[in-house]
């Protein structure tokens, strides 16, 4: 190779014994120059070109380039002018102007999609304006629709604004002197009406049976009644069919009309709290209700703490867990869902910022990358890994005087914010079941009993880098990113001195090398 006077990234190739017997057809790509011999990139492309065969760049083409034939020499060493790569800085690029201007042009395309999702549902339900008009419109129908002794609610989606093609008007009507109380011992007995009881034995869950509470009363709902070993009950069937005026049907619980455009459910409420249904209070929340239910109350009271810092760091914890919730397979298909929980996960992605930056960044990363926008999600990754200097303090149990004077100096430079934000870096926490890890990483939680699995933050970004170019086809780029890989590992960047650490970044490399 002479890199003298060439392009960087380029080299002339030269002959290094012009005595050595080269094979006769190399003369067909060689010429002289100031006296050493050169192989010639011209001659080296034309040499042998099949009839029908055309010159693309440095290749044999078909003509309709429908296919490409490169002859190559193989360097098997890493050149000294590419050194300097290996130990590049990442400070500089990708700019985080670059960074951002490709997230805002995102953003921008998302708003105006939402734009036109907007105009398009405004289209066919009508705008917001419409749809509270509508709601006003039924809620007045129900104040001024005065039945003796019952309370007319109007539901469903007609009552909620929504006036889809299709879409049928329901109606309740809720019986006032009919209360139904869980047993007799909550029954009140100065109460001026006719209590009806439960009875769930011999009933599927979320069903019962409904008795009178004294029999004396039967005379009051006589055509409801049947009598079942001495006890008088609430007949479901009589109960729909009294009153069915002519030209309706029954429907379900419903008396509807045969076009099946109006149903009325006729109904008896329970005012308490059962007790078959305290276990829902404190039923399993490792599927429903989501998350963000769950922590309500603790982010009201996160926000009355009188500490603006201390608050915005908190809420930025939360929103780094939150952006990690699973929205859920089932949204497949459901377009709104998934771009609700796209946009969700975009704001607890800024919200996250001030807990530990590269975790925020690694996680919109994964974002991208589970949506296939693997472009983006390089350009991410490759912002981030510039933050990953030497300068930053990797958070451990264990911070050496230094570290924890340093950590203190700049906080009363820039504030608490800023320092967690731009000079801590923590490892990637992975909480199950998180629907953002890559499915080729999928094995690290498995290999994990824990409910966290944690990944060294560099490991983390370069093995998202490889699998993006992985599926972007670029295997010269895999490779790099493989050599990173391998770097960041043999010199424990970012990787504290562990066991558990060490295992988890060498899995990551074990992948790596399985999908080369």
């Amino acid at each position: 190779m002479d890199t003298s006077d060439t392009k960087p990234g380029f080299t002339k190739l030269k002959l290094f014994n012009i005595l050595h017997k080269y094979p006769r057809h190399m003369n067909q790509w060689i010429e002289i120059v100031k006296g050493e011999t050169y192989i010639s990139s011209k001659l080296f492309r034309e040499n042998n070109l099949p009839d029908g065969m055309i010159i693309h760049g440095p290749c044999h083409s078909a003509q309709d380039e429908t296919y490409d034939l490169a002859r190559s020499f193989r360097c098997r060493e890493w050149i000294t002018p590419a050194h300097q790569w290996i130990f590049r800085s990442r400070s500089l690029w990708q700019d985080h102007r670059l960074v951002m201007s490709v997230i805002y042009n995102i953003s921008k395309m998302d708003r105006e999609l939402s734009i036109k999702i907007f105009q398009y549902l405004c289209n066919i339900i009508g705008t917001e304006e419409v749809v509270k008009t509508r709601r006003k419109i039924f809620c007045a129908f129900d104040s001024v629709l005065q039945i003796p002794d019952i309370t007319v609610i109007s539901s469903g989606s007609k009552a909620e604004g929504l006036d889809l093609k299709g879409s049928d008007y329901d109606k309740m009507y809720v019986y006032k002197l009919f209360p139904v109380y869980e047993n007799k011992s909550k029954v009140s007995s100065f109460a001026n009406n006719t209590p009806i009881i439960m009875d769930i034995s011999d009933t599927k869950p979320g069903f019962t049976k409904l008795k009178l509470y004294n029999p004396l009363h039967i005379y009051q709902i006589n055509q409801w009644v049947e009598i079942v070993e001495g006890e008088t009950y609430i007949s479901s069937k009589l109960f729909r069919e009294d009153g069915l005026t002519d030209g309706m049907i029954i429907h379900g619980p419903c008396q509807s009309s045969p076009d099946y455009t109006y149903d009325l459910a006729r109904c008896l409420r329970c005012k308490e709290w059962i007790t078959p249904a305290y276990q829902w209070i404190f039923r399993s929340r490792s599927a429903w209700p989501q998350h963000r239910l769950v922590i309500k109350q603790m982010v009201n009271r996160i926000i009355n703490i009188n500490d603006k810092e201390f608050t915005t760091y908190m809420m930025s914890v939360m929103s780094y867990n939150w952006m990690q919730l699973p929205d859920g397979n089932s949204f497949i298909g459901r377009n709104k869902y998934v771009y609700k929980q796209y946009q969700i996960r975009l704001h607890c992605f800024r919200a996250g910022l001030y807990n530990d930056a590269v975790s925020a960044w690694s996680l919109l990363a994964s974002l991208y990358y589970k949506y296939k926008r693997f472009h983006e999600c390089i350009d991410i990754v490759n912002y981030t890994l510039s933050k990953c200097t030497p300068d930053k303090i990797m958070l451990s149990l264990n911070h050496n005087l230094s570290e924890q004077t340093y950590f203190q100096t700049v906080k009363k430079s820039v504030g608490f914010l800023l320092v967690c934000k731009h000079l801590i870096i923590d490892n990637i926490s992975l909480t199950k079941p998180n629907d953002l890890v890559p499915v080729e990483l999928t094995p690290l939680l498995i290999q994990h009993d824990e409910i966290t699995c944690t990944i060294p933050p560099v490991v983390y970004l370069n093995m998202l880098s490889l699998l993006c170019l992985h599926h972007l086809g670029d295997h010269r780029g895999k490779l790099n990113a493989l050599k990173d890989l391998e770097l960041t590992i043999r010199e424990l960047y970012f990787i504290l001195p562990r066991k558990h650490f060490v295992q988890s970044a060498n899995n990551c490399l074990q992948i790596a090398k399985s999908i080369m």
